[in-house]
């Protein structure tokens, strides 16, 4: 009888949280040598030999053995304690999480046909958070430079999203919906997002950090790393994937009181002018004096470039002042966008 997956993983993520399971493999911090880089690898269906016993190899001290043999180390057990706690059908270890998760969950109502993920996330991807390599290194790197928190986001580290940071996108549920692949290199392909074979695209979603209340105020961008711009001036950023909106996005958003806020370019200044069209088209509630609009003052292409220059702050108070509705007596992107920072 071989080493049980399950069973050895929860093994593993008590004693050892930070570990990384890819698919069949785990890997975990060497406990034979002071290590940060996941040098110690776990294969508990026994490696290309197929061994029953399954098989680690710490790649910084050349230690091998058996699952066993690590367990018996890790936890100060004999032979056949550790058997038992690997293969054994009466793990005490087991039968007490079991019913402590029972109990913990004695008190919670039931939940029937909880909701699914609508897509996953793509393969080879890692928390940016806690990745203690040259991957997550560069990752946290590059986002400082655009003064973005990794917290929540994923790199890629090889396939078709390699050196791409992974942004996924929840619904108001806070399931997974759709992510999209932002390229930290030299890729002229800046964005790439999931295949089509999903049957979501970005025209079908909208990117919102953090959903507010129904009724609450939104300031639409472009993209993401805008949308978290504001989010981080105290605002509620989101973002439509681009200068186009869609008439599922409209309907979305039509809880919420708007505020179109496109990049500083003429085709932001046409795309928020076309957006605001849309979003009157889907509801009634807005008009021309309750749909307002702002773009980045002269000087700045979008709202995260305004933000690495001064901060969240002054981010926060420009958008605040500048904005403008569509019936305003000045022209549309005139006025409201030639105010300076003072």
């Amino acid at each position: 009888m071989g080493i049980d997956f399950d069973r050895f993983r929860y093994w593993v993520e008590e004693r050892f949280p930070d570990a990384i399971v890819k698919g069949k493999e785990i890997r975990i911090n060497s406990i034979f040598t002071p290590d940060q880089n996941y040098h110690l690898w776990i294969s508990p269906s026994g490696g290309k030999n197929k061994r029953e016993n399954g098989v680690f190899h710490c790649f910084k001290t050349d230690t091998k053995g058996s699952l066993i043999k690590l367990v018996m180390q890790v936890d100060k057990i004999d032979y056949d304690e550790a058997c038992t706690l690997l293969k054994g059908e009466a793990n005490i270890r087991e039968l007490e999480r079991q019913v402590e998760e029972l109990l913990a969950d004695y008190d919670k109502p039931f939940i029937e046909n909880k909701p699914k993920p609508r897509t996953s996330l793509p393969d080879d991807y890692f928390a940016i958070e806690g990745l203690n390599n040259w991957w997550g290194k560069k990752a946290r790197e590059y986002l400082a430079t655009r003064m973005i928190p990794y917290e929540g986001l994923y790199i890629c580290t090889s396939g078709k999203y390699k050196a791409r940071i992974i942004i996924p996108y929840y619904d108001r549920d806070g399931i997974l919906c759709y992510w999209n692949g932002r390229h930290f290199g030299t890729s002229k392909l800046k964005y790439r997002g999931p295949p089509k074979e999903i049957g979501v695209g970005k025209e079908d979603v909208v990117f919102m950090p953090s959903w507010p209340a129904a009724g609450a105020t939104v300031h639409l961008c472009e993209g993401e790393f805008n949308a978290k711009s504001l989010c981080l001036s105290g605002l509620n950023g989101g973002a439509a994937g681009g200068k186009n909106l869609s008439e599922k996005q409209a309907v979305l958003l039509s809880d919420y009181n708007l505020v179109i806020c496109l990049d500083r370019d003429k085709a932001g200044e046409l795309g928020s002018v076309a957006m605001a069209q849309k979003i009157m088209s889907i509801s009634l509630k807005f008009g021309k004096d309750k749909l307002r609009l702002v773009q980045p003052p002269e000087g700045f292409n979008d709202w995260n470039d305004m933000l690495k220059k001064f901060g969240p702050k002054i981010l926060g108070e420009y958008v605040r002042r500048a904005e403008t509705t569509l019936d305003s007596e000045a022209p549309f992107g005139a006025a409201a966008y030639s105010a300076r920072l003072k």
